[in-house]
């Protein structure tokens, strides 16, 4: 990663305040673009059902599911908490595995001009089913319906970046949080499907809960649970239930936490005029993917996983500095690393799941921002069933991310 001077950072700033795209409130409007991909897929339920009813057909005959696409997503949907536990990736730059006519393969794409193309085409030679999560204007969404391709269109530009520098570079991706709404809006549906055939996809607990690590082992790599017959649920009803949970902490994040952001985003602009070490650590399966993406800010000097006594505190020791500005998307505010980075004289932040303990809340280097998701990622419920399916963390806290990174652009 590169440190922005005070005069390269002044200029951009400028180009973008000049720019035409780019008004104040840009924090706003990124969690605004977001509210209008749920709100849009909210409308599209039925949609959702239809294939999630064919693809649960397919996968109860014995079919297997993929993840392929954009490594962030295939990340964002593996082996996590409220995810199913028999996900399988599928890289498309190694030589495929037979695919059969019972298989589903979720295929994402950013928008890179050639890449939707490419990938439909490698796997159109299959017969599997294949299901394309993608910008609405991709030209290729607009194609035919045929036996074994279905289109999901995601309401984000097909560049993917809210804004665009006059220079052309693009700035703030928004496909990553708006396709993994998306996604798991289908993975809600599916769930419901498979219910409607009296089966139960295994779905992952966070191995951060007590219990987690030896359920994560049980159910690691099951599609089905083996002995649990459920009873159906109404088409529709687990995305609407996944799209409201989704919605509500959008908007309490943009009813609720502008002002921290804000704050956020002027530490971060001190930091970088004082040209301090401004460090991130990033948690999950998607954040770490999308660290230095196309469109993504440009002032973090270090991205670290900063983890436990040794791979956290240990390192915050001895290489944070008075000035410096540290954030962490985590989840859950680990009080033993900030307070040990506030003792240095550097600032914290936190993109996390729960708050500080009332000592950390109250000291003025640490800045909570609450992301409205449960410690345990998934909100749907599963009647009978012992896991919430269908997390929020990656698109509550990745708007975040950049509603933070916005505001530092544009801000004064």
């Amino acid at each position: 990663m590169i440190v922005l001077t005070r005069s390269l950072l002044a200029g951009m700033m400028f180009a973008l305040l000049a720019s035409e795209s780019i008004a104040a409130g840009v924090a706003e409007r990124y969690i605004g673009a977001q509210l209008k991909v749920v709100r849009s897929l909210e409308t599209d339920v039925d949609a959702f059902a239809e294939v999630a009813d064919e693809s649960a057909t397919r996968l109860i005959g014995g079919g297997n599911f993929y993840l392929s696409g954009e490594p962030g997503m295939m990340a964002e949907l593996l082996g996590r908490a409220g995810g199913l536990c028999g996900a399988k990736a599928l890289p498309l730059d190694r030589p495929l595995p037979t695919l059969g006519g019972n298989d589903v393969v979720l295929l994402s794409d950013y928008g890179s001009p050639g890449k939707l193309s490419a990938a439909l085409e490698k796997l159109g030679a299959t017969a599997a089913l294949v299901i394309v999560f993608a910008s609405a204007e991709n030209p290729l969404m607009r194609g035919p319906r045929s036996a074994n391709r279905r289109f999901t269109p995601v309401d984000v530009p097909l560049d993917s970046c809210l804004v665009r520098l006059p220079s052309g570079e693009p700035l703030l991706p928004t496909a990553a949080p708006a396709i993994a709404a998306a996604q798991w809006t289908y993975v809600a549906e599916l769930l419901g499907a498979c219910r409607r055939q009296h089966r139960q996809l295994a779905v992952y607990l966070s191995i951060f809960l007590d219990e987690g690590r030896a359920r994560y082992a049980r159910t690691k790599g099951l599609l089905f649970e083996r002995d649990l017959r459920p009873a159906p649920v109404a088409r529709g009803k687990f995305a609407q239930t996944f799209l409201s949970h989704a919605r509500q902490s959008l908007e309490s994040l943009r009813a609720g936490e502008m002002e921290n952001i804000r704050k956020a985003a002027g530490w971060l602009r001190e930091a970088n005029r004082g040209q301090k070490q401004i460090v991130r650590s990033l948690m999950g399966h998607l954040p770490p993917m999308e660290a230095g993406i196309r469109g993504d800010v440009k002032f973090f000097t270090k991205t670290n996983l900063l983890v436990g006594e040794r791979g956290g505190v240990a390192w915050i020791r001895e290489n944070l500095r008075e000035g410096d500005v540290c954030l962490f998307m985590a989840y859950r505010d680990e009080d033993a690393m900030t307070s040990a980075a506030n003792a240095l004289g550097a600032r914290t932040i936190s993109l996390t799941s729960s708050g500080p303990g009332p000592e950390q809340a109250r000291n003025p280097r640490h800045l909570y921002i609450n992301q409205h998701w449960p410690l345990a990622d998934g909100i749907l419920e599963l009647p009978g069933y012992d896991v919430k399916a269908c997390p929020l963390s990656c698109i509550i806290s990745m708007s975040c991310y950049y509603a933070i990174g916005g505001e530092m652009m544009t801000g004064s």
